[in-house]
């Protein structure tokens, strides 16, 4: 009987000592929270006992914290990226306005015939310019639309390609660029959107004028069951291509925004490119930058 009773005497105490170093441990962790949340510390819950649901329950704290802080680093990365970008294109837009007001001032005072025609052609170029800025401003914010759908239909890529070339004539005469182009002769057909492909052939050649050095290959095949498109052009040695980030939205290797780009033009190839159940990828072998794109081929039946 004494027995008995001094046993049950020393469970009740091992309980209690328990019960005492549960509530020692979740006071512990209550007051690290504390401490956590008051100054933004990036200390993570430590645990004083050997008890396994105490420390399954710690691990998925600290978990928890982990995620919170690196979403919280991502926002104020998006938020700071957005900001920048906001004042970029308010830069961008501003440049162009600026300097059509004053060739206007100069086209009305004018009485030189010749000169009117410079400052006509020099403001025609800068309304183009603002337009194409607008233009692309109004397609990222579609596609930021998870509603915007693009209509699909049978459609011969390779026609699309010609076109969007020659309407680049132009540019590459002016910059002494004689493109490298190999396009099959065979027509290819897939499942897209005339105006979104074409979109997606100007923003990459636009994109080659604007950063590559020298010559641009564009070239078009079929592969097996696919349609592969493919443009190259060099780049200088200086060139700082987060291949990571190529098409995030308002990435610029170029920090000092020589010209007119948004950060937009290969984001929004992309989004296009998925929209249409295609493959984008990009790579830079040896200051050779690449995109490569795939779409599945349908029958020309």
């Amino acid at each position: 009987m004494l027995l008995g009773t001094i046993t049950v005497g020393l469970l009740c105490i091992f309980l209690l000592l328990h019960v005492v170093q549960y509530r020692h441990q979740i006071k512990s962790i209550n007051q690290q929270m504390r401490f956590i949340q008051q100054h933004e510390s990036n200390l993570l819950l430590s645990n004083q006992f050997s008890d396994k649901q105490l420390n399954e329950l710690l691990s998925l704290l600290n978990q928890m914290l982990i995620e919170q802080r690196s979403n919280k680093m991502t926002t104020k990365k998006q938020e700071q990226q957005l900001k920048d970008s906001i004042a970029n294109l308010a830069h961008d837009i501003r440049t162009p306005l600026t300097s059509l007001d004053g060739y206007f001032q100069l086209l009305i005072k004018s009485k030189d015939s010749e000169k009117r025609q410079q400052y006509a052609e020099v403001i025609k170029n800068r309304i183009e310019t603002l337009t194409e800025l607008l233009e692309t401003i109004f397609t990222y914010s579609k596609l930021e639309n998870d509603a915007y759908k693009i209509e699909l239909q049978k459609t011969e890529i390779n026609q699309v390609l010609l076109d969007t070339i020659f309407t680049f004539y132009l540019q590459f005469s002016n910059e002494a660029i004689e493109p490298n182009i190999s396009i099959g002769e065979s027509q290819l057909y897939i499942l897209a959107n005339s105006a979104a492909l074409t979109r997606i052939f100007s923003n990459l050649i636009k994109n080659s004028l604007d950063h590559g050095q020298g010559e641009i290959k564009i070239s078009q095949a079929k592969e097996r069951d696919q349609m592969l498109f493919r443009i190259q052009n060099k780049v200088t040695a200086e060139s700082e291509l987060d291949m990571s980030q190529i098409f995030d939205r308002f990435y610029m290797s170029d920090k000092s925004r020589a010209g007119n780009s948004t950060g937009l033009g290969l984001f929004i190839v992309k989004e296009f490119v998925e929209k249409m159940n295609g493959h984008i990828e990009a790579e830079l072998i040896k200051q050779v930058f690449s995109i490569s794109i795939r779409f599945p081929l349908l029958s020309d039946d």
